[in-house]
């Protein structure tokens, strides 16, 4: 019994850790409809930006974290003004520019902090006792944050008179405009808002992780697969679903075979899923 409730606390907190990871995809992939191949790039700067706040800025952990959310924030906000947002008609442009921005942010970052590890230490040391089971206190944490922070966003989205626009962005753009809604601005704080989301997943999942500029590439296929599997457009519902088909039952793969055979089983079970439910799990036909 200890056992299955260890297997259950580590689905539980890995689903919601990649759950974070992907949410900031979620976002601009399922409200502007971008494919965000940058994604990846965005989460790594949240990493070291969080890592320059601690190391370099002596800044504590929560301030570097809400640097790094704002910082990664205004590069995504930049990135749509200076270049997105001329290409939203030109969906494969947009794919191919976002790739772009990947791989230039990947070499900047070399540039910039060098190709070696860096580490932030865990904030939280230690684990909370449950049932008899340690569980990571830190890990714990980021999970909590993660639920907190998917469900604000769609309350905020689904709830209040800035939502009911997006939404009505989404069925129809050029009704939306012919309403007075300001397409362009909100277009902008939407894929802040992504970014800042990856940013955010970036800086807290720092300190589980060596930090180097290819980290980005570890989420990426995840996030997308998650995002899809999940249905797009379900920011909440979906997010959780595609990450505990992915995240969750790796984990429980992993216990029945090495973590290569577990993560190619869950990848080819997320690619029967999407033959047979294209739209995603949570999408009604």
């Amino acid at each position: 019994m200890a056992e299955a409730i260890s297997v259950v606390i580590d689905a539980t907190l890995l689903t919601l850790v990649l759950a974070l990871a992907a949410f900031g995809l979620a976002i601009i992939f399922g409200l502007v409809g971008v494919i965000n191949m940058g994604h990846g790039a965005m989460l790594t700067l949240g990493a070291y930006f969080a890592w320059w706040g601690v190391e370099g800025l002596g800044l504590p952990f929560p301030v570097a974290v809400m640097m790094a959310t704002l910082g990664v924030a205004l590069v995504g906000l930049l990135l749509e003004h200076l270049i997105i947002r001329h290409f939203y008609d030109r969906p494969f442009d947009t794919l191919l520019l976002t790739w772009a921005f990947f791989i230039v942010t990947t070499e900047v970052i070399k540039l910039v902090f060098g190709p070696d590890f860096r580490n932030i230490a865990n904030p939280m040391a230690g684990a909370i006792e449950f049932q008899g089971i340690a569980v990571p206190a830190y890990r714990s944490l980021v999970a909590v944050i993660s639920l907190i922070v998917i469900a604000a966003t769609a309350i905020m989205i689904f709830k209040t008179n800035w939502g009911v626009r997006i939404r009505a962005l989404i069925q129809n753009r050029q009704v939306a405009a012919l309403l007075g809604l300001n397409v362009a601005q909100t277009y902008k704080l939407i894929f802040a808002l992504g970014a800042g989301a990856a940013g955010l997943a970036g800086a807290l999942i720092a300190p589980m992780i060596s930090i180097d500029p290819y980290i980005g590439n570890v989420f990426l296929v995840r996030s997308f697969f998650v995002v899809i599997v999940g249905g797009i457009g379900h920011l909440l519902g979906g997010t959780l679903v595609g990450s505990f088909l992915i995240g969750g039952s790796e984990t429980i793969f992993a216990l029945l075979s090495g973590q290569v055979v577990a993560q190619t089983i869950v990848f080819l079970l997320a690619i029967i899923v999407l033959r047979f439910r294209p739209q995603g799990l949570l999408t009604v036909k």
